[in-house]
């Protein structure tokens, strides 16, 4: 009875799982992201995001995850929504940003890291629904991906009206044509957009250091936008 009682003690103390349930075919999403994690307290907006050594890079498969953890917490305590650019890592820091390019294609974005997983040989990231359609990973389900350190937000940006713009297409200096970033306003709101191969028109105010929108997209920001991940 005593070894009896001691092996029911320990199955007791074992670690739920967070795993889906069944394997998925090769271009459905990841169901397997993390062993559940105990929460963690999110970090406030204005905190000070983590950063990586500029020369930091990871090589390896990523792979994403989407509706059977749609309104589930993540490792770092918030609600998983696959519509944010977000992603899970083994072990970078919460809050992280980093670009993921796929290889094959040469498509990049850039996500906050605020998971954990995945946890199979060969993969080192996986990806939200939103993350994965922006580097066109959704068709194969997995994809050999460079991951670096994002680029410094650098705090607010002039918003500029450019006329050759429509929609959500920005010009962003300094961002890889094809990202999808999120402008924020002064007053908190957020936009995805997306970086377009086009450089400000000569002599426009700002330069290098604004962002160029449509006039509609302009008006949405107003006056001023950060470069966010999420």
């Amino acid at each position: 009875m005593a070894v009896l009682a001691a092996a029911l003690a320990l199955s007791a103390c074992a670690p739920a799982s967070r795993t889906a349930a069944g394997p998925q075919p090769p271009a459905s999403p990841d169901t397997e992201v993390a062993a559940t994690p105990e929460p963690t307290a999110a970090t406030p907006e204005s905190a000070a995001a983590p950063t990586l050594a500029h020369d930091w890079v990871e090589e390896g498969q990523a792979s994403w995850y989407g509706p059977n953890f749609v309104g589930r917490p993540t490792a770092n305590g918030e609600t998983f929504d696959p519509q944010r650019l977000t992603a899970a890592h083994p072990s970078l820091p919460f809050d992280t940003r980093v670009r993921v390019t796929h290889l094959a294609t040469d498509r990049s974005v850039v996500v906050r890291i605020n998971d954990r997983g995945p946890f199979k040989p060969g993969r080192v990231i996986d990806l939200s629904r939103a993350a994965a359609e922006a580097i066109g990973l959704i068709s194969s389900g997995v994809a050999a991906v460079r991951i670096e350190p994002a680029e410094a937000s650098g705090g607010p940006r002039t918003v500029r009206v450019d006329p050759r713009l429509g929609g959500y297409d920005v010009i962003v200096p300094g961002l890889d044509p094809g990202s999808l970033v999120v402008l924020r306003n002064e007053a908190g709101a957020s936009v995805l957009v997306r970086a377009v191969p086009l450089t400000p028109q000569t002599g426009a105010e700002g330069g290098g250091e604004a962002v160029f929108a449509s006039s509609g997209l302009a008006s949405r920001l107003g006056d001023a936008a950060t470069v966010m991940a999420d």
